[in-house]
C-alpha cells in the first residue's frame, strides 16, 4: 500500500523546511557577524580651582625696597593643579585711593615668584600649603602725591601660572 502525502503534509513540510533554513541563517549570521563601535566625549573643562593668599602686605608703602610677601595655597577642584609662577595681577581700592591707581598705573610692582615647592597642589586641598620662594611687592615711590591712599584698604590680586 503506497501512502500519499495529504495537502497538509506537504504546507507542513514546507514551513519546516522554511523555518530550518532561516533558523540556519540567523545562526550563521550570529556566528560571523562583525561589528565595529566608538564613542565621543569631551574632557571636562578646566577651571581656575587655585585660591592665593598673600602675607606681608599690611602696612605697604611706598619704599625703594618694598616688603617681603609670603604665599600660600587651595585648591578647591577635583584635580590636582600645578602652580608654576605666582604674578601680580591688580591691585584696587575705593574712593580717592581707586582714582589715584587708576591715574598713576603700575604704582605695583612684584618680579615672578616661580614656585619650587610644592608646584602640584593636590586636588580638594582646603587647608592652605605654603609655597617658596617668596616674593617682593614694591609700591613704587612715585613723583606724585599719593597721600589719597594713607589708610585705604587695598586689594591685592595675585594669579598663577
Amino acid at each position: 500500500m503506497k501512502k500519499h502525502l495529504s495537502k497538509k503534509r506537504v504546507v507542513l513540510a514546507a514551513i519546516v523546511t522554511v523555518a530550518l533554513a532561516l533558523a540556519s541563517g540567523v545562526a550563521y549570521a550570529y556566528w560571523t557577524s562583525n561589528g565595529t563601535g566608538g564613542a565621543t566625549a569631551n574632557a571636562a573643562a578646566g577651571s581656575n580651582t587655585i585660591g592665593i593668599t598673600a602675607t606681608g602686605v599690611a602696612g605697604i608703602y611706598p619704599s625703594a625696597t618694598g616688603q617681603t610677601v609670603t604665599f600660600s595655597v587651595t585648591n578647591s577642584g577635583n584635580t590636582s593643579s600645578p602652580v608654576g609662577t605666582i604674578k601680580l595681577d591688580t591691585v584696587t581700592s575705593t574712593g580717592l585711593c581707586q582714582t589715584m591707581l587708576t591715574a598713576h598705573p603700575n604704582q605695583f610692582t612684584m618680579v615672578d615668584v616661580p614656585v619650587t615647592a610644592p608646584a602640584v597642589i593636590a586636588a580638594n586641598t582646603v587647608t592652605p600649603v605654603l609655597l617658596t620662594p617668596t616674593g617682593t611687592l614694591k609700591w613704587v615711590d612715585g613723583a606724585y602725591d599719593q597721600s589719597d591712599c594713607k589708610n585705604a584698604a587695598l586689594t591685592f590680586n595675585f594669579k598663577s601660572s
